[in-house]
């Protein structure tokens, strides 16, 4: 630093109440050494994230295409679309459609929240507060619609839920033409439960697309609040991948018959950040648009075509 400009920070510093400090430690302070900068936790930098997915008749996504979908997201906040209690009130539309279904309780309006980067559905402790279908739409334009896709919030089964909201469900998951895919979450903590297994027959029963997403799977990664050095990481992660396989065989036994079920199971968490995202949440977002056709498609550039002469004149024959 120049011998001109020292003296006017001083005059600075000092009429800023500061005159007791040098120069030299108002300078240290304000510019710390890399050195003094806290580095990220070693397993936040090493952390795999190829591990938070289960492909067994799916092509895992691109990091293009996890970038892409991260954008779609983004670029334009979602908007409330409608709610409706019974099938018949629903507000049809003509983009493409997916929904998601669980437990309640399972952290689907969290997710929900997470996926479209705004608290817009209503989330609570207590389970059975979704009582409504409610619609968003991520993307597009209101006046055309044009790649756009929306998401339906549905009402939870099980404890807290009411047996006419299934009836509603159902009507939608078997009429609505417009639906690409169901994801159905499950607690990664506790498995496919009893009711999870008789909607998977009911979904089969039917023949729809749905996919399983394994929702708060930072209660088996991340437990507690301290970092898990590599071999305890390691294990959990086995533990995660455990937990997938078993999930597998009970959507889709018989790998000859996959009764509408997508080969993939997706573990995420909507509320562990790893690497600047929130565990697996890109993922699930890339398989939202895989299923309405909205996905990154790289461009194929086909070689220039070359002209074919026929043979007989390379030889000069047929004159």
């Amino acid at each position: 630093m120049s011998s001109k400009l020292q003296p006017r920070l001083r005059t600075r510093y000092a009429q800023a109440g500061l005159a007791k400090c040098s120069f030299r430690s108002l300078a240290s302070r304000a510019a710390p050494s890399r050195l003094q900068r806290p580095s990220k936790p070693q397993t936040a930098r090493t952390f795999p994230t190829s591990a938070l997915s289960y492909h067994w008749d799916t092509l895992p996504p691109t990091p293009i295409q996890l970038s892409h979908a991260g954008k779609f997201f983004k670029v334009q906040p979602p908007a409330f679309l409608w709610s409706a209690e019974k099938f018949k009130t629903m507000d049809f539309g003509d983009s493409p459609e997916v929904c998601f279904l669980g437990r309640s309780n399972v952290g689907k309006s969290s997710l929900l929240n997470a996926l479209l980067c705004r608290n817009i559905a209503y989330t609570s402790s207590k389970p059975g507060r979704t009582k409504l279908m409610n619609a968003f739409a991520v993307g597009g334009s209101e006046d055309n619609g044009k790649n756009r896709l929306v998401v339906l919030d549905m009402p939870g089964y099980g404890k807290g839920g009411r047996p006419q909201w299934g009836t509603q469900i159902m009507k939608y998951l078997e009429k609505r033409k417009q639906l690409r895919r169901t994801f159905l979450l499950i607690d990664a903590e506790h498995g496919v439960k009893t009711s999870d297994r008789q909607l998977l027959a009911l979904i089969k029963d039917i023949a729809i697309p749905y996919q399983v997403i394994l929702s708060k799977a930072d209660k088996i990664v991340f437990p507690g609040s301290r970092t898990p050095g590599p071999e305890a990481l390691e294990a959990r992660l086995s533990e995660l991948r455990r937990t997938m396989e078993s999930v597998k065989e009970a959507v889709q036994p018989n790998s000859e018959d996959d009764g509408g079920a997508v080969g993939e199971v997706i573990a995420c968490s909507s509320e562990k950040w790893i690497k600047g995202k929130r565990m697996g949440i890109d993922a699930v977002r890339f398989a939202m648009l895989r299923a309405a056709g909205l996905e990154y498609r790289p461009k194929i550039h086909l070689a220039k075509p070359v002209e074919i002469v026929p043979h007989e004149e390379t030889f000069g024959f047929g004159r």
